[in-house]
C-alpha cells in the first residue's frame, strides 16, 4: 500500500501495525458484547484513522510554502522607515543618510559612471551635484545635519539625470 511516483511510499510496517491494531480493537469491542457488524465498523474506523495518520505523518509537509520576502531598495517599506526616522529629534539619523548615500552611489554609477568614493571623480561629481551636497554624501558621519539640509540633499539626489538632459542652471538647487 503506497502512493505512486507523485509522493512518498507509505511505510509497510506502519500499515501492518495499524491493521493489526484495527483487528484488535474490533475483537475487544466484540468481546464486550457489541454485535459483529458494529465491531467491524469500529475496526474499520480505527484502520481509516490510523492509515490516514500514518500517511500524513510519513508524507511530505502539508504546509504552504512561504515565498521569500524581497525588498527592493526604495520600496514602500524603506520610504516608510525613512519617514519615521525623520520625525526624531536631534537631526537626521545616520541610517537615513546611509540610504541616501546608497541611492546617490547607484545613480552616479549608472547615469554618469562616477564613483562617489573615488577622489579622482570628485570634480566631475561636483559638476553634477552642488558641492555642499557632495560634502554631505562623502562624509562618514554628519550628526548635525538638520531636516532642511537633508531635504536639499534628497532633492539633489532625486534630480540626478544624465548630463544630456540637463542644463547648467538646473544643477543648482
Amino acid at each position: 500500500m503506497g502512493r505512486g511516483t507523485d509522493g512518498a511510499i507509505v511505510n509497510p510496517r506502519a500499515v501492518a501495525g495499524v491493521l493489526v491494531l484495527a483487528v484488535i480493537a474490533s475483537g475487544v469491542v466484540w468481546f464486550f458484547g457489541v454485535g459483529v457488524p458494529l465491531s467491524l465498523a469500529v475496526g474499520g474506523v480505527v484502520a481509516a484513522v490510523g492509515l490516514t495518520w500514518t500517511a500524513i505523518r510519513d508524507g511530505p509537509s502539508l504546509a504552504w510554502p512561504v515565498p521569500p520576502v524581497r525588498s527592493a531598495p526604495g520600496a514602500r517599506r524603506d520610504l516608510s522607515e525613512t519617514a519615521w526616522a525623520l520625525r526624531s529629534r536631534g537631526g537626521v539619523p545616520e541610517r537615513a543618510l546611509a540610504r541616501v548615500r546608497a541611492v546617490a552611489r547607484r545613480r552616479l554609477r549608472t547615469l554618469h559612471r562616477l564613483d562617489l568614493d573615488d577622489p579622482d571623480d570628485r570634480a566631475a561629481i561636483e559638476a553634477v551635484l552642488p558641492p555642499a551636497v557632495v560634502a554631505v554624501l562623502r562624509s562618514e558621519r554628519r550628526p548635525e545635519l538638520d531636516l532642511a539640509a537633508f531635504g536639499t540633499v534628497l532633492t539633489a539626489v532625486e534630480s540626478l539625470a544624465p548630463l544630456t538632459d540637463r542644463t547648467t542652471t538646473e544643477r543648482q538647487p
